[in-house]
């Protein structure tokens, strides 16, 4: 892979009405890392990612992670990191960077 530069304002910024992904990469020749800006407005339905363990990192707001039965009051600066094929879902006003 070569060295890439990513303006984040030539990104487009996909609404999904309760959030907001710009993905700020994901390439298709490099399928275990993807990096992208997202904008929780609202509840989302519990998920799970079943080919890669996730980080989200807590840029701005407050909210709520739910990750099997436990539950996580997040806020900015705050870090949580979810194994692959794990049931969570999160609920707030966040702005994540998720690895």
């Amino acid at each position: 892979m070569k060295v890439k530069y990513i303006k984040s304002k030539d990104v487009e910024v996909k609404d999904f009405k309760v959030i907001e992904v710009q993905n700020l990469f994901a390439e298709e020749s490099y399928k275990k890392l993807s990096v992208a800006k997202v904008k929780i407005k609202g509840t989302q339905k519990f998920g799970k990612d079943l080919e890669s363990d996730s980080a989200f990192y807590v840029l701005e707001g407050k909210g709520t992670f739910y990750v099997g039965d436990e539950k996580f009051l997040v806020e900015k600066g705050d870090l949580i990191f979810i194994p692959k094929n794990t049931l969570y879902k999160d609920e707030g006003k966040l702005t994540l960077l998720v690895i």
